[in-house]
């Protein structure tokens, strides 16, 4: 290899010290500015270790590295309508953090997570011995502040979306700086309900063969006053604690009903135990199945649950539900009463298999009992659907097991009434 003069190397050392400088600069001028955050989590990176060595594993590790120093920011520049300073970090051992110095909006984030994501899913890692080929999945937090919490609000989005099992998820600093303060939801809550701001957000559920959209599943959405979405893992647990639930939930079950009544689409509502034994909303469903034909149109969702303690109240509402040609369906199976016998006295006609069981379907074990129960539910005619089908190895390995619909973020994400019907009609 030719090495390099004296000058060469002196020119080399003197343009990354003026990019260093150059770079401190910059950051100590945007010190209190905003900047965005994307944290890259490799996902079973144990595993990569325990399989082909240490050594492999750094070796993927060095070239990741050198794919987010150089290529990805390059793509993002492009997409950028200004220049901006983009750092990146090694926090952990498989974990990358890309910084831009920008307040970023929504669009921007997301093209610039599809870069990264795209990026390293579709990019062919080496092993030392230079001939096998690997590809890693990963998952990605995002937030952006201007204050030195930043990497705490990421950790937060990244966190989130391990549990939910989807490649992305992004935190809102400026809404939940204060999360632990009840008082800061409580208004915001009230301000919903005063307002009947409470919106439903619609997540395709798909033909796994076709991808041609069968039903939307309604998932309910709240918004301070400036607008900011506010996502259900935060507000539902207080709400049902400040006794605000049941407000919410009537506002979100008029609007969905009111949607069926206008656009004559297929929407699921999902209700728990505790809202079918809740005198209110049960008098409210029927109430509306009984002044509205819509029966056909509407999907009741019942989260299974250790907590139901009473199957023949849920049947008997089952059973007043499918007088209005109502279909029902088993939500996260697998979590709670996973009773073969139950089922099939609870006359349903889907069965939603829950996103941790999908989540490790390419383990043995796990697609050996999600296969027996879509074997036992094409005997009794009962409709399969996946959850958290959120990349197209999943999705393929569900193709594979015979189940019969998909459900995650792969395969649509959730929209507002506005979105799915403009979406329906560009397609016409």
């Amino acid at each position: 290899m030719r090495q390099l003069s004296d000058i060469q190397v002196f020119m080399v050392e003197r343009n990354a010290i003026f990019m260093n400088i150059f770079s401190l600069i910059k950051k100590n001028i945007y010190k209190n500015s905003y900047k965005t955050l994307f944290l890259v989590d490799i996902l079973y990176m144990k595993d990569i270790n325990a399989v082909y060595g240490y050594e492999n594993g750094d070796t993927i590790i060095t070239q990741l590295k050198k794919l987010l120093d150089k290529k990805i920011p390059k793509k993002i520049r492009n997409v950028l309508s200004k220049a901006v300073l983009i750092e990146v970090e090694n926090f952990y051992i498989d974990v990358f953090g890309i910084t831009l110095y920008d307040d970023l909006d929504e669009q921007t984030m997301i093209k610039i997570k599809d870069i990264i994501f795209e990026t390293v899913i579709g990019h062919k890692f080496y092993l030392v011995d230079g001939i096998t080929q690997i590809n890693l999945d990963i998952t990605i937090g995002c937030s952006k502040s201007n204050d030195n919490k930043l990497r705490v609000y990421a950790e937060k989005a990244l966190h989130s979306a391990k549990l939910n099992f989807v490649h992305y998820m992004y935190f809102d600093a400026n809404l939940f700086k204060n999360e632990l303060k009840n008082i800061d939801l409580i208004p915001i809550m009230q301000y919903n309900i005063e307002n009947e701001l409470v919106e439903p957000y619609f997540q395709p559920i798909v033909d796994t063969n076709t991808l041609e959209i069968h039903k939307y599943e309604a998932l309910m959405r709240l918004f301070d006053e400036e607008g900011n979405l506010i996502l259900p893992g935060i507000f539902i647990h207080r709400a049902k604690k400040y006794r605000l639930y049941t407000k919410l939930m009537s506002i979100l079950i008029d609007k969905v009903i009111s949607y069926i009544i206008k656009h004559k689409k297929h929407f699921s509502i999902n209700l728990d135990f505790h809202d079918i034994l809740n005198p209110h909303i049960k008098k409210q469903i029927i109430s509306l199945l009984e002044n509205n034909d819509i029966g056909e149109y509407l999907t009741i969702e019942i989260l299974e649950s250790e907590k139901i303690s009473n199957f023949e109240t849920v049947n008997d509402f089952i059973h007043e539900l499918k007088k209005y040609n109502v279909s029902i369906a088993i939500d996260d199976f697998g979590t709670g009463f996973s009773n073969y016998d139950y089922i099939l006295k609870l006359n349903i006609d889907y069965i939603k298999i829950d996103g941790s069981l999908i989540k490790k379907v390419n383990e043995e074990i796990y697609s050996n009992l999600i296969r027996s129960i879509v074997v036992f539910c094409k005997q009794h005619n009962i409709k399969v659907v996946a959850e958290f089908v959120s990349d197209l190895k999943t999705l393929r390995y569900v193709r594979s097991l015979g189940i019969d619909y998909s459900q995650g973020y792969y395969v649509g994400k959730p929209k507002s009434i506005n979105n799915i019907i403009g979406a329906d009609y560009n397609e016409e």
